[in-house]
């Protein structure tokens, strides 16, 4: 009787939020030119994506930081998350399944460039449905949805909204010491953790801190 009305309340929840499509925000590429000062903002959610951040609980929107760990084995109900993206395979016909590496997010960032924690609390997967899914490998995104229940030892989240970060628009702070990231993609890291904030980075840092997304991406079989 319960998982019959965990299964009836997640389905009311994804329909009053109103979505059978998840709706993709991808940030524009600008070029990044050094000022020689740099300044911490607070989070700004985008016009399209306010409705979404306006649903989430407080304690939601953040994710983790220096003062409090953030734990997504542990978590239930309507979420945001940071992701990189390892992996995406289509499941059927506009629908798909990407695995993301979770990032911390303390909710503060750089005011020129998206910047998130290097350190997080593993994978997970996020259910997407779409005729197209645009979202380049190793990209950052924001995952927005309802967690639906946990698949091979990782979280699920059916998206209704996720927002997309190319290269060259996010960069990365140590910041959290409690790290659980997937040991594979620690591996494919050729820098030193405490090395990896950079506020113009370029190709080759995103190579040095993520890998070679020809790696990755479509169809990609991820542990």
């Amino acid at each position: 009787m319960k998982r019959i009305l965990a299964t009836l309340w997640t389905f009311l929840s994804l329909s009053v939020l109103g979505l059978s499509q998840t709706q993709i925000e991808i940030e524009p590429v600008k070029e990044l030119t050094p000022t020689g000062t740099l300044g911490t903002c607070v989070y700004l959610p985008t016009a399209a994506e306010s409705a979404f951040f306006s649903k989430l609980a407080v304690g939601e929107r953040t994710t983790g930081s220096i003062e409090e760990d953030y734990d997504i084995q542990h978590k239930a109900g309507y979420v945001s998350w940071y992701g990189i993206v390892r992996g995406i395979s289509k499941v059927g016909d506009g629908h798909w399944r990407c695995l993301l590496e979770h990032k911390f997010f303390d909710g503060s960032t750089d005011c020129h460039i998206m910047l998130v924690d290097i350190s997080g609390s593993g994978d997970f997967y996020s259910d997407v449905d779409a005729v197209e899914l645009p979202v380049p490998a190793l990209a950052l995104v924001r995952v927005y949805g309802i967690i639906t229940g946990p698949e091979g030892g990782k979280p699920v989240i059916k998206a209704v909204y996720i927002r997309v970060w190319p290269w060259m628009t996010f960069t990365f702070m140590p910041l959290v010491a409690k790290d659980r990231t997937n040991q594979k993609w620690r591996d494919a890291r050729s820098i030193d953790r405490l090395k990896t904030y950079n506020p113009y980075p370029d190709d080759r840092y995103y190579r040095a801190v993520l890998g070679d997304p020809a790696e990755y991406g479509l169809s990609f079989k991820g542990k």
